[in-house]
């Protein structure tokens, strides 16, 4: 049966998670800490300080993960929120309900909380791992934007099985694609969106593939029940 395939997967990567832990948190920690603190350093704000080249390839990406279908009410959570610029894209959009953007990057969340926002518009920032217990958050919806990159196929698949936990109704991320095959001077992670489509299957039935907004990126949702398509 489905479910008994998602909780099987579920309890796998929470092992592996485990095992994951320690001196292997330590490397990642130093590897996200290589990459994004001398962007940070050098542009301060904006996308290029997270590690996007434009405010073009940003803003696709917020669009593919805002198709997911967030209500106005939803709590949404942002994995690897950065700077928070999800959460400004939403309070353009009509957003009404509450964000709350994670990072393990304090640096990030520092900067982060001192942006302004909108008298009444819920935002929260905080310094934490999403796998560690994530559906403390509350969420409908959990988003994460780009942030296997300095990770490895298997971290990435922890992470994912900890985003699918974490969520009430849906998750949405994005990942730069193995079907670029362009150079990759940075040696960023490129995952295979079929190999990645069949784990989230281990996960839940439920699931769309986009490949269509950039050839080097997809995106892939994951629902626990059938998405609303009113």
């Amino acid at each position: 049966m489905p479910q008994a395939a998602g909780q099987h997967g579920d309890r796998e990567f929470q092992r592996r998670g485990r095992e994951l832990s320690g001196a292997a948190d330590s490397d990642y920690r130093r590897r996200i800490e290589a990459l994004y603190l001398p962007r940070l350093d050098r542009h301060r704000i904006g996308p290029q300080a997270q590690g996007w080249p434009n405010i073009f390839e940003q803003s696709v990406r917020f669009i593919a993960m805002a198709d997911i279908g967030i209500k106005p009410d939803d709590t949404v959570l942002d994995a690897g929120c950065g700077l928070g610029d999800f959460a400004t894209y939403l309070a353009d959009h009509d957003f009404q309900g509450r964000y709350i953007g994670v990072d393990a990057l304090p640096q990030m969340v520092d900067r982060a909380r001192a942006a302004r926002f909108a008298d009444g518009f819920d935002v929260r920032f905080e310094c934490a791992d999403i796998r560690d217990d994530p559906a403390r958050w509350g969420a409908d919806v959990v988003v994460a934007n780009g942030i296997f990159a300095m990770m490895t196929e298997d971290e990435a698949r922890e992470t994912i099985a900890a985003l699918f936990r974490g969520c009430r109704r849906a998750v949405a991320f994005t990942s730069l694609s193995s079907w670029d095959r362009s150079e990759n001077e940075e040696g960023f992670l490129r995952l295979d969106p079929l190999r990645t489509l069949e784990f989230c299957r281990t996960l839940t039935p439920r699931l769309l593939l986009r490949h269509e907004y950039f050839y080097s990126d997809f995106a892939i949702y994951l629902y626990r029940d059938m998405p609303d398509v009113n």
